[in-house]
């Protein structure tokens, strides 16, 4: 027969009381929690509110707290801290809310209700006899935050550093307060690295959401007190030239525009912005991770990048896998997301991580505005010496390079990737924030000046954009001989770069020279060898001197960008193309052929091992036209003076070009006639490649060997005829003609 199983002594401890127990601490504590507000329907309430006041809240609270470490078994409500903590927090109350009472008031019934009640009368009274009222509010103020640390679990050292960030800088220099920013700086890198090890398990996405007009990515360095639209008047260095620089006689000529008035950011529109949704971000983060262990690949989405209009996928890839096999399934990724684009970017790995990235469109897209980026180049004003507003990263981090460090730029992509929008805010990025002083232009655009001719007019400009391709060459030859006249100045001055000559004559002497050229592709094909070697010399010494290259082109082949202009030219601006090989002509490596136009590049320069992805500043044509139209306005247009030195260069030497021996002939005629009676062959794309001259130069020696006889007339599609077998039979009739 089964032993009957003996009933649990009902003790203190047993289940049952503590049920109880819980119930009727529970009750208490509702009754504590409602009294200051049903003190009129029973004169329970009453009496409790009376004692308690509207501290009753606080000791409702702790009631509740006990009962539930009775009628739970969770070990939450356990906690003895978060007990004592509750106690001093509803304690201080009582004596708070009686501290501010008139001593009338502390024999008024209703003023102790809705005070700290008798209970708080009683406190505030002891302490105030003996501590006074001061040392009693310190007291009180003193336990509550010891309160708030046991309730919240927060350390008392993390609430004096707390008090301390918010100590002003110029505060704790004066009141001796130790900096603690490098202190922060590193919990919040810390952090991050916690972050990207992808600690959270499949499927849970750590989403770092770049904002779009976050301002925060750069830390000024110039006070931010200081009101960005505020006008900015630049005015020269007093002129202060030391005996010891042995400065040539014929000191530079001083600053012009010493008080020119930089454009304001009012000018420009301000961008809109699309409010993002992390919901579709987790479910394509999933879809990535469920496609590759589709084909084998254990991988999980650590992080999302969202970016002004890419998001890249950051994938933790387990130990052993090759990273070609996941490269090799950008197609599939593609079709498995439906990508608005026909394939996607992978990134393996994201530099300075040990991720893959995977780059996909981003279904709401917000594009980069120039207001923007101006905003955070004015904060750090002074921090550029050529800025060059390029975008914002696939963080939303904002990139501004500086040309003076680069030192020259090449702008490559397809027609309508943005190549001419992106110029035109690298122009607009300096016209906000250089005077004419600092900067001066040269622009070529061989398109008849379509891109650029709104630029005319400003007193930033050396010469009127040329549009003739035949006045380029003379042009680059004037920038030549006017970098090495520069060098021979800071020689004299025993300088070695542009920034220490005006430093040692005291002002601005020598401002930087931007020879932009929108499209380089039509000026090789037209004047060949004669253009390419210039820019060759101008990339590979003109640094040091301020004058620097700003390269655009719609062809990127190894004909128009050759090896040494490669070589020389760090600075790349890789927009969308058509094929890899493309891309390896500008970039020496795949990955623009899978963009998205619309802006969206790659950037690289010597000072990084492998491309960023960058959105491209959108400047409108209202924009641009909005700050060169306030330019003009500081400067007349018939007050702009141009370099008349390059304008005689420019005229002077297309002259040149024509005159030679022969009575006006080209000086290459004679070899040019030599290689027609040689070959029996005239045509002037025959010519250019055996000279190795531009086509306009070659067409032009050809039309004076059908003035001298040597040849026959154009017959359509058919080469022309030669007329002479020798050199001497043309001389020979030349003579006869003359004795005739």
């Amino acid at each position: 027969m089964p032993r009957k199983k003996k009933k649990e002594p009902l003790t203190i401890k047993s289940g049952e009381t503590k049920i109880v127990l819980g119930l009727i601490l529970f009750l208490t504590g509702l009754i504590v929690l409602l009294s200051p507000f049903l003190l009129e329907q029973s004169p329970l309430f009453d009496q409790v509110a009376l004692l308690l006041g509207y501290a009753a809240i606080a000791w409702g609270i702790l009631f509740l707290y006990i009962s539930f470490s009775f009628l739970t078994k969770s070990k939450k409500f356990v906690s003895l801290k978060q007990g004592i903590g509750l106690f001093l927090l509803a304690l201080c109350l009582n004596i708070l809310l009686s501290f501010w009472l008139r001593e009338e008031q502390l024999g008024d019934r209703d003023a102790l209700k809705a005070a700290g009640g008798e209970l708080g009368k009683l406190f505030h009274l002891s302490l105030n006899n003996w501590f006074g009222s001061f040392i009693e509010l310190i007291l009180v103020l003193i336990l509550l935050i010891i309160s708030f640390s046991l309730i919240t679990g927060t350390t008392l050292e993390q609430i004096r550093d707390f008090v301390e960030s918010s100590v002003p800088e110029k505060e704790k220099r004066e009141s001796g307060f130790f900096d603690v920013k490098s202190f922060f700086k590193k919990i919040k890198s810390d952090d991050d690295i916690k972050i990207e090890t992808g600690e959270s398990d499949i499927g849970k996405v750590e989403i770092m959401k770049g904002e779009i007009s976050d301002e925060s990515d750069q830390i000024p360095n110039k006070g931010e007190d200081e009101e960005e639209d505020e006008v900015q008047i630049h005015t020269p260095v007093t002129p202060v030239v030391h005996s010891d620089d042995n400065v040539e006689e014929g000191k530079p000529e001083g600053p012009k525009y010493t008080d020119w008035v930089l454009p304001s950011i009012e000018l420009l529109q301000e961008g809109k912005t699309q409010k993002q949704d992390e919901k579709l971000y987790r479910s394509k983060a999933l879809v990535i991770q469920q496609t590759l262990r589709s084909f084998g690949i254990q991988a999980k989405v650590v992080q999302v990048s969202v970016g002004p209009t890419v998001l890249r996928f950051s994938l933790s890839v387990s130990v052993g896998v090759k990273v070609s096999r996941i490269k090799n399934l950008s197609n599939d990724l593609a079709l498995a997301l439906a990508s608005q684009t026909s394939s996607v970017r992978i990134e393996a790995p994201i530099p300075g991580t040990s991720f893959v990235g995977v780059e996909i469109p981003n279904p709401t897209p917000n594009f980069v505005y120039i207001r923007d980026m101006i905003g955070k180049l004015k904060k750090d004003n002074g921090k550029y010496e050529l800025p060059l507003i390029l975008g914002k990263d696939i963080t939303a981090k904002t990139c501004i390079a500086d040309l003076a460090k680069i030192p020259h730029l090449l702008v490559a992509g397809a027609t309508g990737t943005g190549k001419s929008v992106a110029i035109n805010s690298l122009l607009t990025g300096i016209l906000m924030s250089k005077t004419p002083d600092e900067v001066k232009f040269i622009m070529i655009d061989p398109k008849m000046g379509v891109e650029m001719a709104i630029y005319n007019g400003i007193p930033h400009l050396l010469n009127p954009v040329i549009t003739d391709t035949e006045a380029v060459i003379n042009a680059l030859q004037w920038c030549i001989e006017e970098m090495m006249r520069r060098y021979r100045q800071l020689k004299q001055v025993k300088a070695k770069k542009l920034t220490e000559y005006n430093k040692r004559i005291g002002y601005l002497a020598m401002p930087y020279i931007i020879i932009v050229i929108d499209e380089m592709a039509d000026l090789i094909l037209t004047s060949g060898i004669d253009v390419e070697t210039k820019i060759q010399r101008l990339a590979q010494m003109g640094r040091a001197v301020g004058i620097h290259l700003i390269l655009a082109t719609q062809k990127p082949t190894v004909n128009v960008i050759t090896g040494l202009i490669k070589s020389n030219i760090p600075g790349r601006m890789a927009f969308a193309v058509a094929t890899n090989m493309d891309s390896r002509v500008i970039l020496d490596e795949s990955g623009a052929e899978t963009l998205l136009g619309n802006g969206d590049m790659l950037y690289k320069d010597q000072t990084m091992p492998k491309p960023i992805r960058i959105q491209g500043t959108f400047t409108t044509t209202e924009d641009s036209e909005a700050v060169i139209n306030t330019i003009k306005e500081q400067v007349k247009e018939e007050k702009v003076t141009y370099s008349e030195e390059l304008a005689d260069a420019i005229e002077k030497g297309g002259t040149e070009i024509t005159t030679g021996n022969g009575g006006g002939r080209d000086p290459e005629f004679e070899k040019a006639l030599a290689v027609v009676v040689s070959t029996q062959k005239a045509s002037a794309s025959f010519l250019q490649r055996k000279l190795r001259i531009g086509y306009n130069k070659a067409a032009r020696i050809i039309d004076e060997l059908h003035d001298a006889g040597a040849i026959g007339p154009q017959k359509g599609a058919k080469p022309r005829d030669v007329l002479v077998t020798s050199v001497e039979q043309l001389s020979q009739s030349q003579k006869d003609d003359v004795e005739g």
